[in-house]
């Protein structure tokens, strides 16, 4: 069972999309629609919007709840979705889905924030399928004027992004050349042995065995691994984020390489 959470700003129809896309491939239980509160044109359009979301993602007789906040204001959002996550995830085991797509930046900082927070919680966007359809054609007379306007904008005073203190743990060396190599074999492995000989090593040896056993169990726990039970092996594969973190890791190594300050793995 899963909760989906969207936040409701001026985008109607990729709200929809968004969700269609889930419904193939989970089984909603809730849908929350995040409104903007404030007294402004942008209150109202996301009030307008979520409300004709209500009736549009209505579906097996449940009608999707809808709370409101500040999407200015990074504690207000986050005060609203922490409580929300927490008692979807602690109190009821669901998975939790937020999109995203149309909100502000004040408010994408807090979801995020809340999204580390809580083991299994997914953040995702819906892409527009045309980009900066509002901006004047760079040839049109109205172009010059628009982005005069746009680049003069005033900003208030900075709003930071609290993170909690707890962080992904920095890996070790060899837990990074193991990602690494991996990822450059196509992100997964049959068994511990291939993944061993591909980090030449001994697989007969019991201490390099369990060496490594324990590095991918400790891999897996980080969310950079799954570990899978096969026929006759366990077969190793990334996570996505997994792939992510190694291609920005043979990313950060390559450039060390350039000003030759740090030793780049062999993969």
């Amino acid at each position: 069972m899963a909760t989906f959470i969207c936040f409701v700003g001026h985008d109607f129809v990729r709200i929809i999309d968004g969700i269609n896309f889930w419904k193939a491939r989970e089984v909603i239980d809730e849908i929350i629609l995040v409104q903007d509160k404030k007294k402004d044109k942008y209150g109202y359009a996301s009030r307008f919007n979520a409300k004709e979301l209500q009736k549009v993602l209505t579906f097996a007789g449940k009608e999707p709840q809808i709370i409101s906040v500040n999407p200015q204001s990074y504690e207000d959002v986050f005060s609203a979705i922490y409580s929300v996550v927490r008692r979807e995830v602690e109190d009821l085991g669901r998975r939790v889905y937020i999109d995203a797509t149309s909100t502000t930046k004040e408010a994408y900082g807090a979801v995020v924030t809340v999204a580390l927070m809580f083991q299994g919680v997914r953040l995702y966007v819906v892409p527009p399928a045309e980009r900066g359809w509002y901006v004047p054609d760079v040839d049109s007379p109205e172009f010059q004027s628009w982005f005069s306007k746009v680049r003069s904008v005033r900003g208030l005073q900075p709003q930071e992004i609290f993170l909690p203190g707890f962080r992904l743990e920095r890996l070790s060396y060899e837990e990074e050349r193991t990602l690494m190599i991996l990822e450059g074999k196509g992100g997964e492995a049959d068994s511990i042995k291939t993944l061993i000989q591909w980090c030449g090593e001994d697989p007969k040896d019991p201490r390099v065995k369990n060496k490594f056993s324990r590095l991918v169990n400790k891999l897996a726990s980080k969310g950079l691994l799954i570990s899978e039970s096969g026929a006759r092996a366990k077969a190793i594969k990334l996570t996505d984020f997994g792939k992510v973190y190694a291609k920005a890791l043979k990313h950060h190594y390559a450039e060390k390489r350039k000003s030759e300050s740090a030793p780049y793995p062999a993969i």
